[in-house]
Formats: structure tokens, C-alpha cells, sequence
């Protein structure tokens, strides 16, 4: 089975109803399915109670992220993780952070919608939601 580690942008599109959120929900429901294997970081619910706490109140956003924190398993960050991002020539601190997570984790592919913020150092191939549900699903 493969395992699809997803960024936050790609479920905040899917929250937010954005373009790519479409995409975004077939993976999410792939994964219910078990057809395909979900992770993310504790950073990617972090992240994601950030940027939308500022549109959303808690009562409606722990919901929320409670509801995707049951489809995705979330993987483990530690100091190995931490230590090689900050060693890292990478520009994107975060985008590392999720990135050595995610190879960590064994994860097949990254599905974000901000490859290039990956590019530059990825052993992982990097896809929009998009580009996975046509190729894979």
C-alpha cells in the first residue's frame, strides 16, 4: 500500500474549499478506503490550527481537526529530525521539518501543492493532489 504523507496546504485546501480541494478529498477518502496509507506531522495540525484559527473559532476548529487526525496516522518529530533540518542548507525551515518527517516515516510520495519548496534537497517525489489521483487512483 502506498504511503502518502500529506502537507498542510493540501488539507487546508480541502477545509477551505480551495482549487486542488477536490483532489484533496479523494485522497482523504483513498485513504479511509484503505487504498492508500496517510501521515503527517504533528507540525501539519499545528500549522493548520494557525492559519485557521484565524478564520475559525476553536469550537469549530478542534472539530475539524480531530475529524482528520482519525483519517491521517501522524508520525513521530524528534531531536534526529529537528537536527537535520537545522544542518540543512534548505531555505524553507518548515518545509524540512515536514520533509524529514516524512523520510522518517518511509512515505512513498509528498503530496503538497508547494513543490518547490521541496525540490531542491527531496528524495521523495513530490506531487499536487492533483497529479496523484491521476496517476494513482
Amino acid at each position: 500500500m502506498r504511503r502518502v504523507y500529506i502537507d498542510t496546504n493540501i488539507l487546508i485546501d480541502f477545509v477551505e474549499n480551495r482549487p486542488g480541494a477536490d483532489a484533496a478529498e479523494k485522497v482523504l477518502e483513498n485513504g479511509a478506503n484503505k487504498v492508500i496509507s496517510l501521515f503527517a506531522s504533528p507540525l501539519t495540525f499545528a500549522n493548520m490550527a494557525y492559519i485557521l484559527g484565524k478564520r475559525f473559532d476553536k469550537e469549530k476548529l478542534y472539530p475539524m481537526l480531530d475529524a482528520l487526525e482519525k483519517q491521517i496516522e501522524v508520525l513521530p518529530m524528534d531531536r534526529d529530525q529537528l537536527r537535520k533540518a537545522i544542518d540543512s542548507p534548505s531555505k524553507d525551515f518548515e518545509d524540512m521539518l515536514q520533509y524529514q518527517c516524512a523520510l522518517a516515516g518511509n512515505c512513498d510520495v509528498i503530496l503538497t501543492r508547494d513543490a518547490k519548496g521541496f525540490s531542491e534537497y527531496s528524495l521523495i517525489p513530490l506531487m499536487s493532489a492533483d497529479e496523484f489521483i491521476n496517476l494513482y487512483v
